[in-house]
């Protein structure tokens, strides 16, 4: 057997050329990354083995998909095999010509593995990862979409997406009025993630930014006030969101398992909805209510300076759970419960305090520890449009850099335990070009 190395992570078909000595069986095992020096073909939860039987002869062979690989590990039964050459046909987005204005080395590889992320992530619409699962979720195309717009000043990609929810007559697996979390790739089991509907909302505001195609935001209105009455079942006296259906996610963390009984998060989340239907249709009064939920919010959620993550109705009371994540606190400055102004204590330990190395200077441990998505996201995020400019270049290499030096693309969580290559992730870019932008 022999391992190969490819210089970064890549997408594409893999191509052999070989001479095979004797009858034997070829198999193929690949991956992003190596553990212990080897390549475990398991480790994202597929199986990234593809098996020839071969005779003797000389070989051209291409795998008949794209698969998503670093590492390609080669093992011969039964007889020798002689690789003359090994390649992968690249798969993704064409070649991007945007340039970083900068001459820090670091950043320039974190923008290239953005870059690489983005194209290896987009061939007919945004895909999550190329190698797991190469499916279009809603919330990760939130961020793709922004890349796109950014490296090629288009958003035709986008539009696709958007469009497929809308082209769909009906959604057989949904209650009326949601949408799927995942699509084209429907789940028949009948789950669906509530917020990522939310986030499908934010996504048209802001392609209509980028695109002023009016046309499609007229055509999505009914979808989008159909899901506004599909959560009116599930308000309380108090106007929040309780105990929604299905898959409640706000991040990878702790905060996942504290979206019982009124989740505050998601509660800002849907405000920030409600807001964005506000503003594309003219419906004031949906502006109205998305200001009340932020008010109530500021009034009953915070334990000391941090806001807690959800209370939890016991006898009839909604009482607080004391929980509080890191990545909370982000979703309230990201969607306007709290500011700079009206949370000074808890922005200034935010914006100080926490960050990439917060856990090596064991500050606030209690505070729930956030993950890349999408936790980090909203933090540099928010910095950046606060004007932290030299903050945010310093915390992108202080979250990135390993990344970028590992495998040339930008991953699912802060360490490599599952994809290495997800789409969303290539909103680095974003950071960087506006980040210099602005210097200039």
């Amino acid at each position: 057997y022999g391992i190969l190395s490819f210089s970064n992570e890549h997408t594409g078909l893999i191509s052999l050329d070989i001479s095979v000595e004797d009858d034997c069986e070829l198999f193929l095992a690949f991956d992003e990354i190596l553990q212990d020096g080897k390549v475990n073909a398991v480790r994202n939860g597929t199986c990234n083995v593809i098996k020839y039987k071969l005779s003797r002869g000389d070989y051209s062979l291409v795998t008949s998909e794209p698969y998503a690989l670093k590492y390609l590990e080669m093992t011969a039964f039964g007889g020798d095999v002689c690789v003359r050459s090994a390649e992968i046909i690249r798969v993704g987005y064409p070649e991007i010509r945007t340039e970083l204005l900068t001459d820090d080395p670091r950043e320039q590889k974190i923008f290239r593995a953005a870059v690489e992320t983005f194209r290896q992530n987009t061939f007919d619409v945004f895909m999550d990862c190329p190698g797991r699962e190469r499916a279009g979720w809603l919330c990760d195309s939130f961020f793709t979409s922004r890349v796109e717009y950014a490296l090629t000043g288009k958003s035709t990609v986008e539009k696709v997406f958007l469009e497929n929810f809308l082209d769909a007559e009906s959604f057989p697996c949904l209650p009326k009025g949601m949408l799927p979390m995942c699509y084209p790739a429907d789940h028949t089991d009948g789950v669906f993630i509530p917020n990522w509907a939310m986030w499908y909302v934010l996504e048209l505001r802001e392609y209509l930014a980028r695109s002023q195609d009016r046309a499609l935001i007229d055509r999505a209105r009914p979808r989008v006030l159909a899901l506004i009455d599909y959560f009116e079942a599930y308000k309380n006296s108090d106007g929040l969101l309780e105990n929604l259906d299905s898959w409640i996610f706000v991040e990878w963390s702790r905060a996942n398992e504290l979206v019982r009984d009124v989740n505050y998060p998601t509660n800002a989340l849907y405000a920030e909805m409600l807001d964005a239907a506000s503003q594309m249709y003219g419906m004031k009064e949906y502006h109205a209510e998305a200001d009340r939920i932020r008010e109530h919010i500021r009034e009953h959620a915070k334990i000391g300076m941090f806001y807690c993550d959800n209370s939890v109705r016991s006898s009839g009371a909604l009482r607080l759970s004391c929980e509080c994540t890191e990545v909370c606190q982000y979703y309230m400055f990201y969607f306007g419960v709290a500011t700079p102004a009206s949370d000074p204590e808890l922005w200034d330990a935010l914006r100080n305090d926490f960050g990439p190395d917060r856990a090596e200077k064991g500050l606030f441990p209690k505070i729930h520890q956030a993950n890349s998505f999408i936790g980090n996201y909203l933090r540099l995020d928010y910095l950046l449009n606060q004007g932290f400019r030299e903050q945010v270049l310093s915390e992108i290499k202080g979250y990135f850099s390993c990344m970028a030096e590992t495998t040339g693309t930008l991953w699912e969580h802060t360490s490599p335990f599952a994809s290495c290559n997800h789409g969303f992730a290539s909103h680095v870019a974003v950071w960087l070009l506006k980040a210099h932008q602005t210097e200039t």
